[in-house]
């Protein structure tokens, strides 16, 4: 809690009992000027306990060091009380705006895949209550390019029930070694950390849908019989015939053995 002092009405020197309590050392006797100071900055959160060993008239809290300010200069003079109460009109519609446009901005995100990295990747992706989506792709990959607008439609269509995002593997090949990815695009479906379902290429989407569609009800199905969490991944979505390569390996991608980086090929 920020704090001022209102030096007209501070009449306890040569000592002050407030700065000797102040558990931040905020608030101490400048012995210079001999004038009880305070470092508004440094009181952070603090519950401000100066407060209950001072004349308030002299000790005066405010919310944020904004209003401290404008608190400040109107004590000194240098603002009348009404142009007070205008600066903090401006800065109440000043923080609502803010904060409208913060809300708006995150709403904004939730309607564009996220973008996974060696950070978030384990939060976002390993310990995800939904099952998770996984491009992994690259600037200069052409076929990454066209299921874009597609994952970007399924990050709607299939909003609450699936999370969908987009890894980058020249910014983070240790990922894709990991999982042994070894063309773009691959499109990786994850489930409470293992992999339910691995498709190499750019697939039309009807063919990507139904895919995905196969993975979220065998989900439901599993949720259905086993409700509580720390259930095992659902089987393969896909017919066990395609290709190896295009085949989930249903292994948790933590206990994966580092591989050594490499660049993927264009598929």
């Amino acid at each position: 809690m920020p704090v001022l002092i209102n030096h007209k009405r501070c009449n306890c020197l040569p000592n002050c009992f407030a700065a000797n309590v102040c558990p931040k050392n905020a608030l101490y006797v400048d012995r210079p000027t001999n004038l009880v100071t305070v470092k508004a900055e440094v009181c952070g959160d603090c519950p401000a306990p100066c407060l209950n060993f001072c004349d308030r008239a002299a000790l005066k809290y405010a919310p944020s060091l904004v209003e401290l300010d404008i608190m400040a200069r109107e004590l000194a003079g240098e603002i009348t009380v009404e142009q007070a109460i205008e600066e903090r009109k401006q800065v109440a519609a000043r923080l609502k705006a803010e904060a409208e446009a913060k809300v708006a901005a995150a709403a904004e995100a939730e309607l564009h895949p996220i973008k996974f990295t060696q950070e978030n990747f384990m939060t976002e992706v390993a310990q995800s209550e939904l099952p998770v989506l996984v491009d992994f792709w690259a600037e200069w990959c052409e076929p990454c390019k066209q299921i874009t607008p597609i994952l970007e439609e399924f990050v709607k269509t299939f909003a609450g029930k699936l999370k969908i995002g987009k890894l980058n593997v020249d910014e983070e090949p240790d990922i894709a070694g990991q999982l042994r990815v070894q063309s773009i695009p691959t499109l990786v479906i994850f489930f409470q950390g293992q992999i339910a379902d691995m498709i190499v290429g750019a697939l039309p989407k009807p063919q990507l849908q139904a895919r995905v569609q196969r993975v979220l009800e065998a989900v439901a199905q599993l949720q259905a019989q086993q409700p509580t969490k720390g259930t095992a991944a659902p089987p393969p979505a896909a017919p066990p015939s395609r290709p190896a390569a295009n085949r989930p390996g249903g292994v948790a991608p933590s206990n994966l053995p580092p591989q050594p980086p490499r660049r993927p090929r264009g598929h």
